[in-house]
């Protein structure tokens, strides 16, 4: 009897202490192997630093590992966040494009942190950037500080009455244009795909097949299918997307810290993702990357 070879799973979506995940990109990649995972991405947000460690320990636990990054971008009036994969993080212009995105984080963590204090709340902006050496800085970063000063109770506490996008504390991002970080992604030997599009709050499916073809035209290779937010509905709107514009599927865990119980071999979510989505995005990474004019 011929033997049927047994499927392979991957998750290409997580996230260390490189930036707002909660553990070392060392420790992911071991929960990740735990989970039988035969291919993995470590996407951290607007940050490299975790990739090397990460990739060595994939290596050493027989895992293929894909070099990622999670980059904000704008499109219009809406936030986007587009993932880079297979991407050089010695490049300079990755390299200077996420340079400014950290002197923009500061301005911003300083912004919120001063709002804050207008409100009663005094936090210690050093100390922050002191206990998270290393990591892109954020508002998860200023959020468990309010819980450690018992300022809230919750992680979604500090969201919902100081940090959320509503709340009085909100500062809004400075980030480059969908085309300008996809063109950065490109020019790094990257590929490019859309980030949970169900969390895209678009007045209309037309307003999101609109952007998802600009975006195409600007170099977007995928579009993120598989996403613990999106439920079967969304799924299948994204899948649609995708075939309407000829786009690859791409599908993640969005990892960032253990909660419930996981199946072995689906990651850190019950949606699977097929080692199959991995070998057609390889196909798609620039042969001559692009390079700044």
């Amino acid at each position: 009897m011929m033997m049927v070879p047994a499927r392979r799973w991957i998750d290409l979506h997580l996230h260390s202490m490189a930036s707002d995940g909660r553990y070392a990109p060392c420790k992911v990649m071991e929960m990740a192997a735990a989970r039988g995972l035969s291919a993995v991405s470590l996407t951290d947000h607007d940050a490299t630093a975790g990739l090397a460690e990460a990739e060595d320990a994939a290596t050493q636990l027989g895992m293929e590992f894909v070099p990622g990054i999670e980059m904000e971008a704008e499109y219009g009036r809406h936030r986007l966040h587009i993932l880079g994969y297979f991407i050089d993080a010695t490049n300079a212009g990755l390299v200077d494009a996420l340079a400014k995105m950290v002197v923009n984080r500061h301005a911003r963590n300083e912004e919120i942190i001063a709002r804050l204090r207008c409100m009663g709340v005094v936090i210690d902006y050093r100390a922050i950037c002191k206990r998270h050496a290393g990591a892109a800085i954020g508002r998860p970063h200023i959020a468990d500080e309010l819980i450690r000063q018992r300022a809230v109770s919750s992680f979604q506490q500090a969201f919902s009455r100081y940090l959320g996008n509503e709340a009085p504390a909100y500062v809004p991002r400075v980030a480059p244009t969908g085309a300008e970080v996809i063109r950065i992604i490109r020019e790094a030997g990257g590929v490019a795909s859309l980030a949970h599009p169900g969390r895209i709050k678009t007045s209309s499916h037309l307003e999101l097949a609109t952007m998802v073809r600009d975006l195409r035209d600007g170099g977007l290779s995928a579009i993120e299918i598989s996403h613990p937010d999106h439920n079967d509905a969304t799924a299948k709107l994204a899948a649609e997307l995708a075939a309407r514009f000829e786009l690859l599927t791409t599908g993640g865990s969005d990892f960032h810290t253990l909660g419930t119980a996981v199946t072995r071999g689906t990651g850190f979510a019950k949606r699977r993702v097929p080692y199959e989505w991995l070998e057609r995005l390889r196909g798609e990474r620039p042969v001559n990357p692009l390079r700044p004019t």
